[in-house]
């Protein structure tokens, strides 16, 4: 029920004093000379042999150690505010473009490769507002939909829910998508093991800075990516880009994304002046722009990150779950970096399990 508009992605990455398209790997020309050759050099001969044991291995097999210092390494600890080291590779999938050596040579000498990696077209509601338009568009078609209740209690042995404001909510099959270790922290009945295994689950938390700006059409990006330590954000969005529906007419709008480490916020009376800053000095506004709005949004659990000690942190407290009836699900209740059509995917999935299992539990086959 939701129009969506195909936009071709216009994305960049900001690396010594410039910008050049994304993907960085297929995109050097605009770099120094030196950065080039590094970079190709490294990649056609990397090693290759033997199986990645981390995010780290994986990242040096596959591009090699220019790409990999130059860009994916210093962006990823900015994003994930761990180590590559730290995490595995098994996430990785289609989400770092692979470039073959003629697109890489091509890309350091002229080219300027675009269509590369998944989301080289991707679609986005052409109305207000914006990717919410999603949400609000399901929420129509379900039956009822109960806002303002933040569950505090979950009583797994009795399969009942607590919440807030006094309302409690007996269940047969309990479908949820809270963070798993805030689900944990609200059963009291979960054991030892389970409460440990959901403290080892680890997330970055980000602060996104919304800006107005009191000037049409900026520029025509929909998003650019910074890896540079002294640039507070790692990436910028452009939401007027992705819908005109989004800003006022004759205004546009910058959504800046700074990561951090759970507990370690950046101050917050300062943060909006860094970023506007940040974006003056990158050359995205210009010295007389006016910001005419801007509000802060903090994000507890961003990204999940896939260290060492996720999977079998997620099996243990997801099997204690499912033994009590609980199907958790989504990019937290699965502990997962999903896309947001694979979250959504999982809910209609976890839908129909739940359904399954609530028909054979009745006695009664199911299809």
């Amino acid at each position: 029920g939701v129009r969506l508009n195909v936009r071709e992605r216009r994305a960049f990455i900001y690396s010594h004093g410039t910008y050049t398209p994304y993907p960085f790997q297929v995109n050097t020309a605009g770099m120094p000379l030196r950065v080039r050759t590094r970079c190709v050099w490294d990649f056609l001969t990397r090693a290759r042999e033997g199986r990645p044991e981390s995010y780290e291995d994986w990242i040096y097999q596959s591009v090699g150690r220019g790409f990999a210092e130059t860009f994916l390494i210093p962006y990823s600890e900015k994003f994930w505010t761990v180590h590559p080291r730290e995490m595995t590779h098994e996430w990785t999938g289609n989400r770092v473009p692979q470039p073959t050596t003629l697109q890489v040579i091509r890309g350091a000498l002229w080219s300027r490769q675009t269509r590369i990696g998944t989301n080289a077209e991707f679609r986005y509601p052409s109305h207000a507002p914006g990717y919410g338009s999603i949400g609000e568009s399901l929420r129509a078609r379900a039956a009822t939909v109960h806002c303002g209740h933040r569950a505090n209690r979950l009583d797994a042995a009795a399969h009942r829910l607590h919440f807030d404001n006094g309302t409690t909510v007996d269940y047969r099959r309990l479908i949820s998508t809270i963070p798993l270790p805030e689900l944990v922290r609200i059963c009291p009945e979960a054991p030892p093991d389970v409460r440990e295994a959901a403290r080892k689950l680890r997330t970055n938390s980000i602060v996104v800075v919304n800006l107005g700006i009191d000037r049409p059409a900026i520029n025509d990006w929909h998003w650019a990516h910074f890896p540079d330590r002294d640039v507070s954000f790692f990436r910028i969005s452009f939401p007027n880009n992705f819908s005109e529906s989004v800003v006022p007419p004759g205004m546009s709008s910058v959504s800046a994304e700074v990561s951090y480490a759970p507990g370690s916020p950046p101050d917050e009376a300062g943060i909006v002046e860094r970023v506007v800053e940040d974006l003056r000095r990158v050359r995205v506004l210009r010295p007389g722009d006016r910001i005419a709005f801007s509000i802060t949004r903090h994000i507890r659990y961003a990204y999940c990150i896939h260290d060492f000690h996720r999977k079998l942190a997620v099996r243990t407290v997801r099997n204690w779950l499912l033994g009590k009836d609980v199907i958790a699900t989504g990019r937290f209740g699965l502990w997962n970096y999903f896309w947001s059509h694979e979250a959504m995917m999982s809910g209609l999935q976890a839908g129909e399990k739940a359904a399954r299992e609530a028909t054979l539990s009745h006695g009664e086959t199911s299809d």
